[in-house]
């Protein structure tokens, strides 16, 4: 870079000298002074480096050759004053632009009508920003402690799942069914997470016979935080993907586990949620209206009580012993 500014420096200032003295030679007085301050300043500077200012890229790559002559030419002149520059100053690096400088471009971007950034691509953008900001405590819902079970390990260390009856009162399958969540996490007697159980597959096909039952494919396993300050990009960075084919990008195990005084789980929902913050549209609701809660409604008009698995078995069970 400093080999480039002095070629182009000394190139200027000998285009500049001898303009100066050609005019010299020809014209004489006020004529000889006028062209060599107002025409040189106003016809090659001003108005060149304004041009160029407005079309770098383009002029850059048009006059390359004409630069390589240049460095060529001025070698004996412009490498010995680069040099000096070098061990003055040091090599010049590439000015990067901070975050906070990123995102406000950005925003001017997304604002602009000029612009091929659309305000959905820049909060896209923008959200990716934050996400490596965020820490893993301040991401996902507190785990409800009914939908933490523990069990024996096996000889691998994984939660030794107990002999169960595929009924409704099977002491265990109440045992999943107890906090009504998706996600129940299997820890060994020691309370560390080993496991994270699909509750509402697991529950569904238990009771409604699925064969084979495996019970330990509807377990995954997570990625488990203990230091809720861990930034939520360095957890990303170990979600693994394991294709079935070229085009299969799915994320198969991401849920992360923060395992610390307040537990949290992060699901991919929480993930996308953030990412799509301010693109997802909400539904708008009266001030003072309550939030339709789940058997209200049309839902509990038509008989339909409650989706889980278990109470579905449950009412098949009381509506047969009263028949």
């Amino acid at each position: 870079a400093n080999l480039l500014l002095t070629t182009l420096l000394w190139g200027n200032v000998g285009i500049n000298v001898l303009l100066t003295l050609f005019t010299d030679s020809l014209l004489t007085g006020v004529g000889a002074f006028f062209f060599s301050t107002v025409c040189i300043t106003l016809f090659g500077e001003i108005l060149p480096q304004a041009y160029f200012s407005r079309n770098a890229l383009r002029l850059g790559i048009t006059l390359y050759p004409v630069v390589r002559f240049y460095q060529f030419l001025l070698y004996p002149v412009s490498k010995p004053s680069a040099w000096l520059l070098d061990h003055w100053l040091g090599d010049e690096g590439v000015a990067y632009l901070k975050e906070e400088d990123l995102r406000i471009m950005l925003q001017k971007h997304m604002q602009a009508r000029e612009s091929d950034i659309s305000p959905l691509e820049g909060t896209g953008a923008l959200n990716f920003l934050s996400l490596d900001d965020l820490t893993v405590g301040e991401e996902g819902e507190i785990i409800d402690p009914d939908s933490v079970l523990q069990l024996e390990a096996r000889s691998d260390d994984l939660p030794l799942l107990p002999e169960f009856k595929r009924s409704a009162d099977d002491p265990f399958l109440q045992q999943v069914q107890r906090s009504s969540k998706k996600w129940v996490i299997l820890t060994n007697l020691e309370g560390a997470p080993k496991l994270v159980l699909n509750a509402d597959s697991f529950l569904r096909d238990a009771l409604f016979g699925m064969e084979p039952f495996r019970p330990y494919s509807y377990c995954h396993r997570p990625i488990v935080v203990t230091d809720p300050k861990t930034p939520l990009g360095t957890v990303l960075q170990r979600l693994h993907v394991h294709p079935e084919h070229a085009e299969d990008d799915v994320i198969d195990n991401d849920l992360i586990l923060c395992w610390d005084e307040e537990k949290r789980i992060i699901t991919g929902a929480d993930l996308l949620g953030r990412l799509l913050r301010g693109i997802a549209g909400r539904p708008l609701r009266e001030p003072g209206t309550a939030i339709p809660q789940a058997g209200s409604g049309n839902a509990a008009r038509s008989g339909v009580i409650h989706t889980n698995p278990l109470a579905i078995q449950t009412l098949y069970a009381k509506r047969d012993s009263h028949s």
